[in-house]
C-alpha cells in the first residue's frame, strides 16, 4: 500500500522559524498565481510596499535576516508568523527523497486556517503590501585538531586538491596562472569549520555568516559545507570563499532560501549551492508555491550577473537546478584508469516546467551508488559525516563498507552532486578570473562546449537515462575541462 505524502506530526514547533515574505508584485500578479516565472521583474515590489511590508514584519515580532527587491527572509517565533498571516502554524510530516537515496518523512511547517491557501507552508492573509508568506522547507544536502593531510585508506578514492584538479583539467590552467585570483565564491550550506587543511594550503576564506538567529557562524554542525568547500579550492585555489551557514544546530538546512538571499545580497561572482528540494512522482504541472520565491530569487541573481550553480540532485527532482540560466551540476565517475562513465548516483532529466531545460548542464566528479564514497574531504572531527562514513556499512543495509577513516579524525569519503557543484563553481571562478566581464551564460557555454563527452553508463535509476554521444540527460555536455574552457572564454 502506498504511503501518503503528508501526515500530521507529533513534533513540537521550533522556537525559531525561518520564512520568506513576498512583497506585493508591482506587475499585478502574485507569485502564487503566475503561470510564467521566467522573468523576476514583474514580481519586484515598490519602495512604498517594501516599507509597508517591513513595518508589518516588525510589528508582528519578526526579524529580517536578508532581503532583495522581491522579498525578505525573516525569522522569529511561530506566534509572530501567526500574527502576520492570521493563520496557525502546525508541523506535518512529508515523504521526500533525502540523503543516500532514501525516502523518509521529514518535518515541515504549514500555515492553516481561514483564508490560507491549500499549499504546504504558505500563507496569504495579512497586510496589503504582503503578497504571501512562505515557510522554509527542509532541503537535504546533495551528498556531507584534525591533521591537514588525509589518512591513508585502502579504498579507491580521489584526493583534494590534486586528483580533482588533475582530472578536471584545472592543473594545466593553474600552470598558466589561471587560478581564480580575487574571484568571490559564495557557498550556502551547513556552515564552515576552520580545518587545518585550508590554512596549510593558504586558501582565503572570509568570516562565515549565519542566517539562523542564535547559531554560531564559526560552527558546521553537520560537516557537509566544510567538506564540499574543498572542491572550490581544488579548482580555483586563489578564489575567495564566502560561506553562509543555513543550518540549525542539528545540521538541518532550514534556512536555505534565506541563505541564498543573504549570499546574493553580497554580489558574489559565483554562488554555489549543494542542496535542493524534491518532488515525488507524479510531478505536479507547476512548481509548488514554496519553491516560487526561490525560483524568482535565482533568476534575479543571474540577471545581476552572478553565476549560479546548483547540484542536479542524487535521485531528487528539485526546482532549483531547473531554473533557466542555472548551471546544473551532474556527475561523472572516473575510475583508477581514468575511464569515464555517468554516475548512477546523480539525477538527470528533462525539465517539465521550463521548456528546453535539461538537468544537468555539465558534470563534475561524483562517486557511484550506494553512497558515492569517492573523494577524501576535510570535515569537523566527530561531526555526523565523520561518524557515519567511518561505519558506513554498519546497520545501514546499503552495502557500502566503512571508508577506512576513524569517527573523529576530521576526514571522510563522500561526494554526490554536492561535490560536483563546488567543482563547477571553482571552474566558473577560474573563467571569471580570466575574463571578469563574462556573463553567466558565457561561462556556462564555455564549460559546456569544451566538456569531455561521456558515452557510457546511466544516471540515477529513478531516471535511468543513458549517456550517449553528444549532449544527453545523464551527464549534460559531459565532464568539465577547466583548461579548455579558460582558453575560449
Amino acid at each position: 500500500m502506498s504511503m501518503p505524502r503528508t501526515l500530521e506530526s507529533a513534533n513540537a514547533l521550533p522556537e525559531v522559524v525561518i520564512g520568506y515574505v513576498s512583497v506585493r508584485s508591482q506587475g499585478g500578479t502574485s507569485f502564487l498565481d503566475a503561470e510564467d516565472l521566467s522573468d523576476p521583474e514583474p514580481f519586484y515590489g515598490t519602495e512604498a510596499d517594501d516599507a509597508e511590508a517591513t513595518q508589518a514584519i516588525e510589528r508582528a515580532g519578526l526579524q529580517v535576516v536578508a532581503e532583495s527587491r522581491l522579498g525578505k527572509a525573516v525569522a522569529g517565533p511561530p506566534a509572530a508568523f501567526e500574527a502576520l498571516t492570521g493563520g496557525t502554524l502546525i508541523a506535518v510530516e512529508r515523504l521526500v527523497h533525502t540523503r543516500v537515496g532514501r525516502e523518509e518523512y521529514v518535518t515541515h511547517l504549514d500555515i492553516v486556517g481561514d483564508g490560507q491557501p491549500e499549499a504546504l507552508g504558505v500563507g496569504t492573509a495579512g497586510p496589503a503590501a504582503v503578497e504571501g508568506v512562505v515557510l522554509e522547507r527542509p532541503r537535504p544536502p546533495m551528498a556531507i585538531f584534525p591533521a591537514p593531510i588525509p589518512p591513508p585508506v585502502p579504498r579507491f578514492h580521489l584526493r583534494v586538491p590534486d586528483d580533482v584538479a588533475t582530472i578536471l583539467g584545472a592543473w594545466d590552467a593553474h600552470q598558466r596562472g589561471q587560478r581564480g585570483a580575487g574571484v568571490t565564491v559564495a557557498m550556502v550550506d551547513s556552515g564552515w569549520f576552520r580545518h587545518p587543511f585550508f590554512a596549510a594550503h593558504g586558501y582565503t576564506v572570509q568570516p562565515p555568516v549565519t542566517v539562523i538567529p542564535g547559531t554560531n557562524p564559526a560552527h558546521d554542525p553537520h560537516g557537509h559545507g566544510t567538506g564540499e568547500s574543498a572542491n572550490v579550492f581544488a579548482i580555483a585555489p586563489e578564489a575567495v570563499l564566502r560561506p553562509v551557514r543555513a543550518a540549525d544546530d542539528n545540521g538541518n538546512l532550514v534556512g536555505a532560501l534565506a541563505g541564498f538571499v543573504r549570499a546574493k545580497a553580497g554580489a558574489p561572482d559565483v554562488l554555489t549551492n549543494s542542496w535542493g528540494g524534491d518532488y515525488l512522482d507524479p510531478v505536479p504541472a507547476q512548481p509548488d508555491p514554496f519553491d516560487r520565491p526561490l525560483i524568482l530569487e535565482i533568476l534575479d541573481a543571474i540577471r545581476q550577473g552572478i553565476v549560479v550553480v546548483f547540484a542536479a540532485g542524487n535521485g531528487q527532482f528539485g526546482a532549483e537546478a531547473q531554473v533557466p540560466g542555472v548551471i546544473a551540476a551532474g556527475g561523472v565517475f572516473a575510475s583508477a584508469g581514468l575511464d569515464l562513465q555517468a554516475s548512477d548516483y546523480s539525477s538527470g532529466y528533462h525539465s517539465q516546467w521550463f521548456g528546453g531545460v535539461d538537468v544537468p548542464t555539465v558534470s563534475g566528479l561524483v562517486g557511484m551508488r550506494p553512497r558515492a564514497s569517492y573523494i577524501m574531504m576535510p570535515i569537523p572531527p566527530g561531526c555526523p559525516i565523520d561518524v557515519q562514513r567511518a561505519a558506513a556499512g554498519t546497520g545501514t543495509g546499503v552495502g557500502d563498507p566503512p571508508d577506512g577513516t576513524t569517527a573523529d579524525d576530521g576526514w571522510a569519503l563522500f561526494s554526490g552532486t554536492s561535490a560536483a557543484a563546488p567543482q563547477i563553481a571553482g571552474a566558473a571562478a577560474v573563467l571569471r578570473g580570466v575574463r571578469n566581464d563574462a556573463t553567466p551564460a558565457q561561462v556556462g557555454q564555455a564549460l559546456a562546449s569544451t566538456a569531455i563527452d561521456v558515452r557510457v553508463g546511466r544516471c540515477h535509476p529513478r531516471f535511468n537515462n543513458p549517456a550517449t554521444p553528444g549532449r544527453d540527460v545523464a551527464t549534460g555536455s559531459g565532464l568539465i575541462n577547466v583548461s579548455a574552457a579558460a582558453a575560449i572564454i
